[in-house]
């Protein structure tokens, strides 16, 4: 009787082990995938003029007493139509409207910089 139970035991404790060791191998094979498809999203240069800014002040999630600010720039690109953009602080800073440009943003309207000219 002793002999059935540690051999159930240990088969239960080996494929306990095989499950995990799958579970972790999907993770990371899941994050690979994202990995690369974040790595390779195109991205665009264009002729853009910067049209609008705004801030967004908003609590911090990870600390209510504290609000958080978001920069935006609406950005009119050459070919007529305009996209607003989340942008870090600084780039927000430097940007004044009527400033033109080289917009870089990869797919999904993601701001990259805004070089100008």
């Amino acid at each position: 009787m002793n002999e059935a139970l540690t051999l159930a035991f240990t088969m239960l404790g080996g494929g306990m082990a095989a499950i995990l060791i799958l579970i972790l191998l999907a993770k990371l094979t899941s994050k690979i995938n994202v990995e690369e498809k974040q790595g390779r999203k195109p991205v665009y240069n264009i002729q853009a003029e910067v049209k609008g800014k705004r801030t967004l002040i908003e609590a911090d999630p990870e600390n209510p007493n504290v609000p958080k600010t978001r920069y935006f720039i609406t950005f009119h690109k050459r070919d007529g139509n305009r996209v607003e953009m989340e942008v870090p602080g600084e780039d927000f800073g430097l940007a004044a409207e009527d400033d033109e440009g080289v917009l870089v943003y990869s797919k999904g309207d993601e701001f990259i910089v805004f070089k100008r000219m």
